[in-house]
């Protein structure tokens, strides 16, 4: 059976609530929540409510109104970017960031919609809050940074940016993909005006889902990505101005909501049974038994919280790494670039091809934790026996 090891992807597996809700809900009401009035129409809205209601809680939203589903993390991320920012404008991210943000941004800069800066990060893949404040202008309209970067798993100080940005009257986008259900996260404590994330990596629930968090002030500022139905206004072309609907066009997808809101059950349930503290010790078991090998090179401080550790091996090929802890010891890991290519070169590892990467879930066992561990240990020895 393979070992998986690649949760800052997508978490594998899921509990089995989140499969069995899922079923449950093709089966029984995946009809068009808020379209008919019928029973099944109303189980379904009901549904997507209440586990929108579940997502502001967990998030420490105002309202359920500041929340709006999204396809995927990615697709919360381009409905922030794209409809809030406007020509002439400055934005500022960071090397740290994922192609999520840097892409949208990267098209609009070429586009000539905007002005971007893009702030270094240290070799630890830490970002400065002084730095982003010198890039501040008169025409900065919004900071995105990620609350921890997905090839180190630095957790950045969001607090302080977020002053910073409060002080120059500058927004601020948080791209929470590797740490929501990792960490509790406050959007009003942190300061930020928008917050991103997929519901199929911490929260447990199936690829196909995500939010975005829009505090009221700004989504009344930002044009939805999408237009179309949303059950009601039918007689006007407008699109919808109020939230979330102003964001969600289209049939939700009911099945995967049920699977997201079994997802976040789950983790709400597992509070008291430690789950977070086993995550911090199987990451922290992983690094330690990883320090130990001659030719392991690590990057960055990995965060236990965030469960992700990169590294290479001295002398060889990250994807030939991969390729080789899949085919000689059934360890499935993710090698590369992670979609972050700006931080590589900070971290020193391009030479390598970017780097191993090693993100252990909530249902991995520490026995499985030990054959990672002997696996890179018997590949650092080949190397070395090769080299002489």
């Amino acid at each position: 059976m393979p070992i998986y090891l690649d949760n800052a992807a997508t978490s594998f597996p899921k509990p089995e609530s989140v499969y069995q809700a899922m079923d449950q809900s093709h089966r029984t009401h995946a009809v068009a929540a808020g379209r008919g009035n019928y029973l099944r129409a109303h189980s379904a809205n009901h549904l997507v409510e209440s586990t929108r209601d579940a997502l502001a809680k967990l998030i420490n939203a105002n309202d359920r109104k500041e929340i709006s589903f999204a396809f995927s993390g990615t697709d919360a991320l381009s409905t922030a970017i794209l409809g809030f920012v406007n020509q002439g404008d400055h934005v500022i991210t960071t090397a740290a960031d994922h192609t999520s943000v840097l892409r949208p941004l990267w098209h609009l800069e070429q586009l000539g919609k905007i002005e971007l800066s893009i702030v270094d990060c240290d070799a630890k893949g830490f970002v400065s809050p002084a730095d982003i404040a010198q890039q501040i202008r008169p025409t900065t309209k919004l900071v995105c940074i990620t609350h921890a970067s997905n090839v180190t798993g630095a957790i950045q100080p969001i607090q302080e940016i977020a002053a910073t940005c409060q002080q120059n009257s500058v927004r601020l986008l948080v791209d929470a993909a590797q740490t929501i259900g990792h960490c509790p996260i406050d959007v009003q404590a942190m300061g930020c005006d928008f917050l991103a994330a997929p519901g199929h990596k911490g929260l447990f629930g199936p690829q196909g889902t995500g939010f975005l968090y829009a505090s009221h002030e700004v989504a009344e500022q930002t044009s939805p990505l999408r237009f179309g139905g949303t059950g009601s206004s039918g007689t006007e072309f407008k699109q919808p101005t109020e939230t979330p609907k102003k964001f969600e066009s289209g049939n939700i997808n009911i099945a995967s909501i049920a699977g997201l809101a079994a997802g976040i059950k789950w983790l709400e349930s597992q509070a008291g049974a430690g789950l977070l503290k086993q995550l911090s010790e199987n990451s922290r078991r992983l690094l330690t038994g990883l320090n130990s090998i001659p030719s392991f090179k690590l990057y960055g401080v990995p965060d236990p919280v965030t469960a992700c550790i990169s590294f290479n091996l001295e002398g060889l090929d990250c994807h030939a790494a991969g390729m080789l802890l899949e085919s000689e010891f059934e360890i499935e890991c993710r090698t590369g670039l992670h979609c972050a290519p700006l931080i590589h070169p900070f971290l020193g590892s391009e030479s390598y091809g970017g780097t191993i990467r090693f993100s252990p879930g909530p249902f991995n066992t520490a026995a499985e934790i030990d054959i990672a561990i002997e696996s890179i240990s018997k590949m650092s020895l080949q190397i070395q026996r090769t080299v002489k």
